[in-house]
């Protein structure tokens, strides 16, 4: 099969590519970074250098592939939403235009909801703009929070011995890991499903605390607190870090969500979805490796 793939050599495709290539796909990779290239060649695929907002780009390369795999990086700019459905249309047009019957989208919890999930509202537009695709098999694949989302908590907890969040502690939150979203894509990629289809993915369930008591032990770290903010506090904090005040605005109604778990889990748990196999204990140790190390972890929000 030839499949095309957004993402560059990212957490998720630099699994996924591999084991494409060495089950016998033809695998172009797209990028934005010319010095990627050499390292995707060096696996075996072909890169194609390039952005995603580019549609003739994509009508190019999407042209005789058998699937494409589809996925949102670099910069949204201040206009969250706007900017979600222009994007989706520039991958609409040039699906269309490249002839292409199969497609893969890594979009996210909360695909689901409306405006009352905030920014994750940017993926129902998304995935919106693509179901108007005819004759087109879509799936979409709907992962958790990243645990690398939990990295941004790395200063203050250095600082301050303390993790700052608008989400109560005792609050069950779902994680996943990268290698549990490419268990799910892998397939889809290979085999895209007839129709219209959503997959959900997650590693892991747990609180707050869990994760303070687990880190204590990992750290050595008795004092270590997870202490809860407003919403107002959450906000002046991202927009000191230089977010827009509409995305800041946007991830504050985003956690608003996230604190009513029957809403934002209600569609993932009606599908029954399997947990997948990196749990808290796994990543602890990931994180201890990162609070060691001298830079190079960073977290996965559209505010990054």
């Amino acid at each position: 099969m030839k499949i095309a793939m957004l993402g560059s050599l990212g957490h998720i495709n630099r699994i996924v590519v591999p084991q494409l290539i060495q089950a016998g796909h033809e695998v172009t990779v797209i990028s934005t970074n010319p010095e990627r290239q050499a390292t995707i060649e060096a696996l075996g695929a072909h890169a194609a250098i390039g952005t995603m907002t580019d549609g003739d780009f994509l009508t190019s390369t999407f042209t005789g592939q058998d699937v494409v795999y589809l996925m949102l990086s670099g910069s949204t700019g201040d206009d969250l939403f706007q900017s979600a459905v222009s994007q989706a249309q520039i991958w609409k047009h040039a699906i269309e235009a490249a002839g292409v019957h199969n497609v893969v989208n890594l979009s996210s919890i909360g695909a689901d909801a409306g405006e009352v999930a905030g920014s994750l509202h940017a993926y129902n537009l998304i995935e919106s703009e693509l179901r108007q695709l005819q004759q087109v098999n879509l799936a979409f694949v709907r992962p958790t929070g990243f645990y690398a989302n939990l990295f941004s908590n790395l200063a203050t907890i250095k600082a301050d011995h303390a993790i700052y969040s608008n989400i109560p502690a005792n609050m069950p939150q779902k994680y996943v890991a990268p290698e549990d979203i490419a268990r799910i894509v892998l397939p889809l990629l290979t085999a895209t499903p007839a129709g219209v289809t959503v997959k959900y993915t997650f590693s892991d369930t747990f609180t707050g605390d869990q994760f303070v008591a687990n880190l204590r032990k990992a750290l050595d770290m008795p004092d270590l607190q997870w202490v809860q903010i407003s919403d107002a506090q959450y906000q002046a904090n991202l927009t000191n870090h230089g977010v827009s005040v509409e995305i800041a605005q946007a991830l504050v109604q985003t956690s608003r969500y996230q604190r009513d778990p029957d809403g934002l889990y209600a569609d993932l748990n009606a599908t029954h979805t399997i947990p997948g196999q990196v749990v808290l204990a796994d990543f602890v140790r990931t994180f201890v490796v990162a609070y060691n190390s001298e830079g190079g972890y960073h977290s996965n929000t559209i505010a990054d």
